[in-house]
């Protein structure tokens, strides 16, 4: 007679009840869960604002929290930073000044960016140039490095991210970053080019969220233009050139985009030294209507935009950094009194350039 337990194998070792193998996949999910929160979290939070971001949230928030005071976070963010990759979870809101602040031992402020002439680049001491934005801003970037290049009197620098803006700091702090770039790389004139991702809620420093379009919205949109201006100004930058966002496809982008064009027209125009380079009209067709395809400088057709009908093909790209080259040329390497407006872009470009009063 065998007396052998029917739940005992050969060796000692004992079967696995579907009970004790489901306990395993739950402590093996939990476990999985309190690792990724983090991440879960930081993914939560870039949601736009919203019902959706605000449920998600609400699930992963207690995670995150038992997971830090369990350490459990701790493997993850060692193995980002052994690979050199950012931390998987969300970080702390670098909080940005943008009062100009004094220099020098006289304790003086800063001089207006059209208080002294523009320095005139030479052989071996060039204008350094900084182009930021976001992914439409990258193509156009990197035809305007080629371009800039090309003078051998100007030193380009491209510092574009994919899917940031001025609305949401919580997942791409642009102040801080410009901030860092002005002190890192001392560039004399900017040019920057924002709003693809701003039609959006925008929180403000209170908490408050504001629905994009409203009154309480536009309100924190222009603040936050004019805090870019000013962290740029009380960087040693001494022009920007604004870039506003192409005509796009579909009736309710478009609307949006040009009303956030607007903003940055009127904001431009209230601080000398800031100008307006109307992308709009450059990738507009004899219409004023959207095309992918217009013709070059010689006539011919080329295709501007993508596949997406909203980021620009190398062609178009060209076309704007030719347009900001030609505003950039004419303060630089003019003979132009400080803070006059550019010469007007040449009429093979469809370009409309607003210079700042």
């Amino acid at each position: 007679m065998n007396d052998r337990d029917p739940h005992e194998l050969p060796f000692g070792r004992r079967r696995r009840t579907a009970a004790s193998a489901l306990i395993a996949i739950l402590v093996a999910f939990v476990l999985g869960v309190l690792f990724n929160a983090p991440a879960m979290k930081k993914t939560a939070m870039e949601l736009p604002f919203g019902g959706q971001r605000s449920f998600r949230l609400a699930l992963v928030s207690p995670a995150a929290a038992v997971s830090h005071w369990f350490l459990l976070d701790r493997p993850a963010r060692f193995a980002a930073a052994a690979l050199g990759r950012p931390d998987p979870g969300p970080t702390a809101l670098e909080v940005v000044d943008v009062t100009p602040r004094p220099t020098g031992a006289s304790g003086k402020p800063r001089p207006k960016p059209v208080d002294k002439p523009l320095p005139t680049p030479y052989a071996g001491h060039p204008m350094h140039l900084y182009i930021a934005g976001d992914s439409m801003a990258g193509i156009p970037g990197m035809a305007l490095v080629n371009l800039a290049k090309d003078t051998r009197l100007i030193k380009p620098l491209l510092d574009y991210r994919l899917s940031s803006g001025l609305v949401r700091p919580d997942f791409f702090n642009w102040p801080a970053r410009l901030r860092r770039q002005a002190k890192a790389f001392d560039p004399g004139a900017a040019v920057v080019m924002w709003g693809a991702n701003d039609n959006q809620g925008v929180q403000t420093s209170s908490g408050k969220v504001y629905e994009f379009g409203s009154g309480g919205w536009e309100k924190e949109y222009r603040r936050r233009i004019g805090d870019a201006i000013a962290v740029l100004f009380d960087g040693g930058v001494r022009r920007i050139y604004w870039v506003g966002q192409p005509i796009m496809p579909g009736s309710t982008y478009d609307r949006q985009i040009r009303l956030i064009n607007d903003l940055f027209r009127d904001e431009a125009k209230k601080h000398p030294g800031v100008q307006y380079i109307d992308a709009y009209g450059v990738f507009s067709d004899g219409g004023g209507g959207f095309s992918q395809y217009l013709r070059d400088d010689s006539g011919e057709m080329q295709q501007v935009r993508e596949a997406d009908g909203e980021h620009l093909t190398y062609a178009g790209g060209m076309r704007l950094a030719k347009v900001v080259m030609a505003a950039i040329k004419a303060e630089w390497f003019g003979k132009k009194k400080p803070g006059a407006g550019p010469a007007s872009p040449s009429p093979q470009a469809s370009a409309k350039a607003t210079p700042a009063p």
